[in-house]
């Protein structure tokens, strides 16, 4: 089976603490919003440290990642020309997968949330409805660019994160291109539930 390639720093959106100026109704806003509130919820689960706290946790930061990421968007971009060739069921089930494939890899890496920062550079408008986001993650001994892509629709979600310029959706996308050259769409959903890990059942 082929071992799907996990960038590591994607998770930072969840784990990390955000220096910002103030920012009201726009991507900035939103962003920093829902960073807000998953820290707060990763220092209440320290104090507990229990079964049931992390039980807890897992679903609350999975709604958190369904309500800052358009996993649609990101699932319909990520299979490119092979998104066409499903049934409407089958893009359902891949886009839930999808979801909680990306959610298991977050919360493998929350226990490693420290100090760092993210610093927000600038906002670009990209038409109407789309925006890129540029910030760096500041750690000890890095400075790392990581840009967020987003799509605004009733509120701005995330449809894109590039790190250091790898973008996730083109990195999942070539992985995925290259499995479904050889097999189909029903063994790539299998290989990707062997995945889920904790959040199998969620």
């Amino acid at each position: 089976m082929k071992k799907f390639l996990i960038i590591p720093y994607v998770v930072v959106l969840f784990c990390y603490i955000v220096t910002s100026p103030a920012f009201a109704n726009n991507a900035l806003s939103d962003l920093k919003n829902n960073i807000d509130q998953v820290i707060i919820m990763l220092k209440d689960s320290k104090k507990e440290n229990t079964a049931e706290s992390k039980m807890v946790l897992r679903k609350k930061i999975f709604q958190m990642a369904l309500e800052l990421f358009d996993f649609p968007e990101m699932s319909q971009r990520t299979l490119g020309k092979n998104w066409k060739s499903l049934k409407p069921d089958q893009q359902k089930i891949f886009s839930d997968l999808f979801a909680r494939f990306l959610a298991n890899i977050y919360y493998n890496r929350l226990e490693q949330y420290t100090d760092q920062t993210v610093k927000y550079l600038e906002q670009q408008k990209q038409g109407n409805d789309k925006t890129l986001v540029k910030t760096i993650i500041v750690t000890q001994n890095n400075e790392i660019p990581m840009d967020y892509r987003m799509l605004k629709d009733k509120k701005w979600k995330v449809y894109d994160v590039s790190i250091e310029g790898v973008s996730l959706v083109r990195n999942y996308r070539s992985q995925f291109n290259k499995i479904l050259r050889k097999q189909s769409i029903e063994d790539l959903i299998e290989m990707m539930k062997k995945k889920l890990g904790q959040f199998s059942d969620i």
